[in-house]
Order: C-alpha cells, then structure tokens, then sequence
C-alpha cells in the first residue's frame, strides 16, 4: 500500500509539471488566444499551490503528526486552489470573460474560510504543533465554506456548458460533445468530490489515500484536457459555433414573406441532397441555399428541427431507410456512409433514437 509520504511526493511532482507544461510549453498560436491566454495560467497557479500543498505537509510531517494541523494546511491551500481550477475552466466556458460579481462572490466566500481558519491557528493561544478544538471546529466550518465555493462554481459552469452544447448542436450538422466533453467530465467529478472533502480529510490510512489518489486523477485529467484544448483546433470550432449564438436576433420575428423564401430555399436544399454531406456547418448551409445565417438559423429556432443538427439528422434517417427498404444488401456502414453520417456508431444512435430500432431490424421489418 502506498504510504502518506509516497503520496505527497507523487502528488508534488504531478502538480508541479503540470503546473511547468501550463506556463512553459505552449505553443506560439495559442499564447494569446482569449479562450486560453487566461485559464492556463489560473489552472498553472492551481497546480502550484497544490504541489506547494505536498511539499509543506511532507517537509513538516503534519499528517503523521495529527490530523488538525494537516487538515488546516489542506484547507489553506486547497481552498484558492480549487478557485483558481474551477475559474479555469470557467474562462475556457466563456472564452476568457468573468464578470466582476462572480469573481467577487467566488473571491470573497475564500478569503472568509482562509481568514476564519488563520485567525483561529494564531489567536487561540495552542501551539500549533498540539490538538486544538477551536482549529477543529474552524476547520469543520472551513470544509463548509469550500463546498460552498464549489457549489456556486459549478453552477455557473453548468450553465455555461448547456450554453455552449446549445451553441453547437445550433452551428453543426450532429452533436460534437467531442469537442468539449471533457469540460461536464472535469466540472462534475471536481463537484461531487467536494462533498467529501469536509469529511475524508479529517480521516487518516489507506482512505485518505484512495481519496487523494481520485484528486490527483481528476485535477489532472481537467488540467491536460483544458491544455489539449486550448493548443488544438477545436477551441476555434467551438468559439465560431458560440460566436453565431451570440449574434442579436430579429426580436420582432420572421415576416411572412421571409418565411416562405426560406421554406423555399430549404426545400431546394433537401432535393439537391447537400444534406448528405459530411461535417456541414450553419455558415455552409447558409451559402449554400443562399440565405442570411441569421435568417436560417432563425427558421430553424422556430421549425420542429430546432437547430441544423435536427434537420440534417431527421434528412438523412428519412434517406437512410429508403436505402434500406430499397437496398439490402448494402452494410450498415455503407448505408451511414451514403447518407453522411461520420461514424457507423452515430448512425446506430441517431436511427435508434427517431425510428426507436435498429438499422439491422428496420431493413428486417
């Protein structure tokens, strides 16, 4: 079994190399871009004062010396740098913007469980090598004060993820959560780990260990995630979806004549099968029926289709099994392939999910 001083060791060399690739091994192209040139160096700052974390409990032996001393080291350190990780990846949400009030809110629930717990360590007259029940009891509500800061984080990124998910199910022709599912993955093992901490850091043995060894999985798996995030080309996908999200919208409707110049348009559109192309996007559909963006995408908010990814998939499932019925001796995958689904996997999934079978029962039926 691993032991305490194992883990910190490991622990601090983990978070200090990712905290060094953060701030030393980007790429030229993505120093500056919005979306990143923030949330790496708060993830960096993160990371670094987990290490810092591991190296002071290690130098110090306060775990093997008694649980209330560590734990009050773990609060002080652990607090501003789950702030710092959570804000992260908040910024790559938003692509680099955080209003002033959340980051108040956010800011001042920290210094308050710092405070508490540093002012109680130096006024309540126990050395701090020894058990001191008013640290215990500062502690306890320290732990509750770090769920707290989890809690609101979370909820502002879960906002913000459904935004983005929005953004994109709007801009392209099937759902591309591989473009940032890595963020809900981060977002919600970083939320229901918090829950815990008020009650496993108190612990000592091989629970406090599991516990630690699931913190070092988690922080960093969202810290090189958010790094291939920001050094790749999907950060730009997603921030051309978010962008055409953002555009202001005609708040008055669509007027009549507009309407069935669109209809028209969309109806040219599904004849001359461009449906069936592959990674189509808004702005592509767009040139192609010679529409506005705005005005398509408007259509499509007020259609049965929602958004482009429902119209193309609902096109190319109606393609799909009048290829079946007419041809079958044709795979699975040459039918996918055909009507412009990416992957045989996707086909299976979206065929299921509107006609509620499978390609292979359908074309049996």
């Amino acid at each position: 079994m691993i032991t305490i001083g194992e883990m910190q060791i490991s622990g601090m060399l983990t978070m200090a190399m990712l905290s060094v690739m953060l701030m030393l091994c980007v790429p030229p192209r993505s120093v500056h871009r919005s979306s990143f040139a923030r949330a790496r160096w708060m993830m960096a700052l993160g990371t670094g004062l987990i290490a810092v974390q591991f190296l002071l409990q290690y130098v110090f032996g306060f775990r093997q010396m008694g649980v209330t001393q560590a734990v009050l080291l773990n609060l002080l350190l652990f607090t501003p740098a789950s702030l710092c990780c959570g804000m992260a990846i908040l910024y790559v949400q938003r692509q680099g913007y955080v209003s002033r009030r959340e980051w108040a809110t956010t800011t001042a629930i920290c210094a308050v469980s710092m405070l508490l717990l540093a002012g109680t360590a130096l006024l309540d007259g126990v050395p701090i090598r020894e058990e001191s029940r008013a640290l215990r009891m500062a502690e306890y509500t320290g732990g509750l004060f770090y769920v707290m800061l989890q809690s609101y984080i979370f909820v502002r990124q879960y906002k913000s993820y459904k935004q983005l998910e929005q953004a994109v199910d709007e801009y392209f022709d099937r759902e591309r959560r591989d473009l940032f599912g890595w963020m809900g993955w981060s977002m919600k093992t970083m939320a229901v780990l918090a829950f815990f901490v008020p009650v496993v850091i108190f612990m000592e043995g091989s629970l406090l260990v599991l516990f630690s060894i699931a913190y070092f999985f988690c922080i960093s798996y969202s810290t090189i995630s958010l790094y291939r995030y920001g050094v790749s080309e999907d950060v730009m996908r997603v921030e051309e979806a978010k962008g055409m999200r953002s555009e202001e919208m005609r708040s008055d409707g669509m007027r009549s004549e507009k309407l069935l110049l669109v209809e028209e348009a969309v109806s040219k559109w599904k004849e001359n099968g461009s449906y069936k192309e592959h990674n189509l996007t808004l702005s592509v559909v767009a040139r192609q029926m010679n529409l506005p963006r705005r005005q398509l995408q408007e259509w499509l908010r007020h259609s049965d289709y929602k958004n482009l990814a429902g119209l193309v998939t609902m096109l190319r499932i109606e393609e799909a099994k009048e290829i079946l019925k007419a041809h079958p001796e044709w795979s699975v995958e040459s039918v996918a392939e055909h009507c412009g689904f990416s992957s045989r996997e996707y086909f299976h999934r979206a065929f299921r999910q509107i006609t509620k079978m499978t390609p292979a029962k359908f074309q049996q039926s």
